[in-house]
């Protein structure tokens, strides 16, 4: 495609952090986010989009039972329906720039929102893509809010329009993440996934949340004892180490304090922290428990021991036993026991 993109180009980006840098950069156009944290909290299948929009605005902000705010849902410009107001706008725009990367948090954005677009009439519009897993200097790659204004100037050329197969992909993946069965994401990712390219790796990413098999765990919980367990650790220090061996990463701040706070209602780790901010990580250290250790070295079970109530996507975990899990050796999930 063209290098040039016209002042009538809408760029939908994955949060403020890249609208920012593609304003730095003097890129033609305006700016518009799509950045809900599907991962955390209730996707469930059988509702309609509006219905799905409005449980996951109730969600963030704090009003659905038992889910405190989520930090994010704090700032105006995370406001769900504005979003799609600026996608379902078509008069007022001529291509649509999706701006996205390889991690979970991305591609389920990305899988949602072409969802949305092949449902609701913008495909009159051309739609193309950027997506990328990594960039040239930047070894350890995690996101474009990392390149410089020049650098992500430069992406402006790469783009590619969306087809027939990314829209198809992205409709039975969609499908697939809201089905109450997560097996629909394994035969998924075992079919071919290659016009989505960093989808497969992302959705398996995902079904690693799922309680363990050996311990109950999910791959985040047993991450974050592991960075507590041989001595207490700072906050702050342990939220950028959370990123260490991943290759779909995708837990942000929010999402972070979110699994310390739960795992310390859990009894598995206690918050050493003089006060608590809603929105800001505290100063204070993580500190596993005497029972954290028991189920980090497999003499306890996560579920058993402490029960669960948490959705992964469309599939609610609930109670102390009988709940989906993960066997990471088989590399396959394994339907609830009785």
């Amino acid at each position: 495609m063209t290098t040039e993109v016209s002042s009538r180009t809408l760029h939908v980006a994955n949060g403020t952090c890249t609208t920012a840098l593609l304003g730095a950069a003097g890129i033609p156009g305006r700016a518009s986010i799509w950045a809900d944290p599907l991962h955390d909290g209730p996707v469930p299948s059988g509702l309609s989009d509006d219905d799905l929009l409005n449980l996951r605005v109730d969600y963030l902000s704090g009003k659905l039972d038992g889910y405190p705010p989520s930090p994010a849902s704090q700032d105006p410009v995370n406001d769900l329906r504005a979003w799609r107001a600026a996608i379902d706008d078509v008069a007022s725009y001529d291509e649509i720039v999706l701006w996205f990367e390889h991690d979970l948090f991305d591609q389920l954005n990305l899988i949602q929102l072409l969802d949305h677009v092949s449902r609701d009439g913008v495909r009159a519009k051309p739609i193309s893509l950027i997506c990328v897993g990594g960039f040239p200097g930047h070894p350890n790659f995690k996101g474009l809010g990392e390149l410089s204004p020049a650098e992500i100037g430069s992406l402006v050329g790469t783009r590619r329009l969306v087809g027939e197969a990314q829209m198809a992909l992205a409709n039975r993946a969609w499908n697939a993440f809201r089905d109450p069965d997560p097996r629909a994401i394994e035969r998924l990712i075992q079919a071919d996934t290659s016009a989505l390219p960093f989808l497969r790796a992302a959705l398996r990413r995902h079904l690693q949340e799922f309680p363990w098999t050996r311990d109950g765990l999910s791959r985040c919980e047993r991450r974050l004892m592991t960075l507590a367990e041989r001595e207490p650790i700072g906050i702050h220090d342990a939220f950028p180490r959370m990123h260490e061996g991943e290759d779909a990463f995708y837990i942000a701040d929010g999402s972070f304090w979110d699994l310390a706070v739960e795992l310390e209602r859990a009894s598995l780790v206690t918050i050493d922290a003089p006060s608590r901010h809603p929105y800001d990580f505290p100063d204070g250290t993580i500190v596993l428990t005497a029972l954290g250790g028991d189920v980090l070295g497999g003499r306890e079970d996560r579920i058993a021991r402490c029960g669960i109530d948490r959705w992964i996507g469309a599939v609610h975990l609930e109670g102390s036993n009988g709940v989906w899990r993960w066997d990471d050796a088989a590399g396959a999930l394994v339907p609830p026991q009785p």
